[in-house]
This record gives structure tokens, C-alpha cells and sequence, in this order.
């Protein structure tokens, strides 16, 4: 894994446009990471995973939080299953 902040990446972008391995990006002043780049070999083999993980975040709000917490019950059962 790979620490670096907006200023190391503009000096080597290769860190962005090919990463080799996952590069979390800090902010400079906070040292807070904002944004993490994966390769894409990698992306490919958790594609599924990320965009299950995405389509319930985004819908959370649309469940009671009772609705949510059975859901999320269910889906444990789901992934225990495969």
C-alpha cells in the first residue's frame, strides 16, 4: 500500500494513472485520507462486491432504519450461504 498526498502525485501521476498497488491519498495538511486508487486488475476482481456495496448505500434512505437492519440480517445469510 501506498501513502501519498496531492503533491507526490502530481511530481509521479504513474501513482493515479497505473497504480501497481492500492494508493491511498492523503490530504497534505490533515493527513486524512480522501480517496483511495486501486488497479484496475483488482477493481475487476471486486467489481460486483463495490457496486452490491454502492446500490445499498444509496438506497438506505429509501428503508426504514427497522427495514434496513432486517435487510441487512438477510444479506449476512445471503454471503454466509455462497
Amino acid at each position: 500500500m501506498i501513502v501519498t498526498n496531492s503533491s507526490d502525485f502530481i511530481k509521479k501521476p504513474s501513482y493515479i494513472t497505473q497504480p501497481t498497488d492500492i494508493t491511498f491519498v492523503e490530504d497534505a495538511k490533515k493527513h486524512i485520507t480522501k480517496s483511495v486508487v486501486i488497479p484496475y486488475t483488482l477493481y475487476e476482481k471486486l467489481k460486483e462486491k463495490i457496486e452490491d456495496e454502492l446500490y445499498i448505500l444509496q438506497n438506505q434512505n429509501a428503508l426504514s432504519s427497522k427495514s434496513y437492519e432486517e435487510f441487512l440480517q438477510i444479506e449476512e445469510l445471503v454471503e454466509d450461504s455462497k
